[in-house]
């Protein structure tokens, strides 16, 4: 993966704020922030196992490690809490009280939000009492995030380029349709990038990029690019499953750009959703739809580990599970898909989000330091 270009200059305005001692400053500062030799920092975690919000936190607490380290101060995580509701999806208003809450107890200590993703962190960025210009860096660059990166409002975000993994999905799926190997060559219409280090792995990987002031606009869902309808595609039928109607990256991306780049191409789109909980509500809803005979499936799975029941459902025929990855059945570790002709996964890579978005922070500092 691609190292991210440098970002949040933005910051900087927020850095240049001096004179003002650390518990009654008004608006934040660099310099107040590790006034007492600590930045102390805060997470807001998605859900409790899940392995994408774990390797995001693991990714931005190992980076705020390495920033205290080489500046010579310490970064102390204060807290951090899991904001999933009753639904499964990570809830933005649990995390607004939540960082209310922080303001309160933590009394000018706090100096840094890492939220795991821009949902919650739009949220904590509307906190009361919150000092202005707080960094606060979320995840999967919202439409809504890019806006408040535009207007200084967020840090930053990481976009994982979830438009361009719904292209990759509906080519690959067009492809093995057709009988022909997934990859068209090394990118997607100049878009998705194929990471060919893991073909062999049935893995087809986009890339992530920092977003900033100067490209929030750019990398905001819904920027499509054209696809040719496929003669030999028209009139074949996809089955989407989404595995929350509630999941406000799925709802930005997948659940608009894959039935868009998917009817480019002629495939009949159906879409059923679950409740982001529940796997077995989800696999209802896809057996409530098999009797359509349908020629390719694109599965977003709730349980990483009960990708091959899904497997079974599709009884061969083409298969992307995109955004979760499927996992071994005892959630060791990724499951190998290189053994079954007709799967791939298509995807960030979990593992790289949390180095993508400690890498941000990374940059962030360095910037704050020139």
């Amino acid at each position: 993966m691609k190292k991210l270009v440098s970002f949040l200059s933005l910051v900087l305005l927020a850095g240049a704020t001096v004179g003002c001692n650390k518990t009654t400053a008004k608006e934040w500062s660099w310099k107040d922030a590790i006034s007492d030799g600590e930045l102390g920092y805060a997470i807001l975690v998605g859900e409790d196992g899940n392995p994408e919000a774990e390797d995001r936190t693991k990714g931005c607490v190992d980076a705020l490690n390495a920033i205290a380290t080489e500046g010579g101060f310490k970064a102390k995580e204060l807290t951090r809490v899991t904001c999933t509701d009753t639904t499964g999806s990570w809830n933005d208003a649990f995390a607004k009280v939540q960082v209310e809450t922080w303001v309160k107890k933590y009394k000018g200590k706090l100096d840094f939000i890492v939220s795991n993703n821009d949902g919650m962190a739009i949220a904590a960025s509307n906190a009361t009492g919150l000092l202005k210009g707080t960094p606060i860096v979320g995840f999967d660059a919202l439409g809504t995030a890019c806006d408040r990166i535009k207007e200084g409002k967020l840090a930053g975000s990481v976009s994982q380029n979830g438009d361009d993994q719904a292209l990759a999905t509906a080519l690959a799926l067009a492809n093995r349709v057709k009988g022909t190997n997934p990859v068209i060559s090394a990118n997607y219409g100049g878009r998705a990038t194929l990471n060919l280090d893991e073909l062999n792995s049935h893995v087809i990987q986009t890339q992530f990029a920092a977003v900033t002031k100067q490209n929030a606009d750019t990398l905001k869902p819904g920027n499509y690019v054209n696809v040719a309808e496929d003669s030999a595609i028209k009139g074949k039928k996809l089955l989407v499953a989404l595995y929350s109607q509630n999941d406000n990256f799925i709802q930005e991306t997948y659940a608009k750009a894959l039935p868009h780049y998917a009817k480019a191409l002629g495939f009949e789109v159906t879409v059923v959703a679950g409740d982001g909980v529940d796997d077995t509500k989800l696999q209802e809803q896809v057996d409530s739809k098999l009797s359509g005979n349908y020629d390719a499936f694109a599965f977003n799975i709730i349980t990483h580990a009960n990708y091959q029941t899904y497997l079974n459902k599709a009884a061969g025929k083409p298969v992307v599970f995109f955004n979760r990855q499927p996992k071994k059945s005892d959630n060791s570790g990724v499951a190998d898909l290189s053994s079954v002709s007709n799967a791939y996964f298509v995807g960030s890579g979990s593992q790289g989000q949390g180095v993508a978005q400690g890498n941000i922070i990374k940059d962030w500092y360095k910037a704050l330091e020139k």
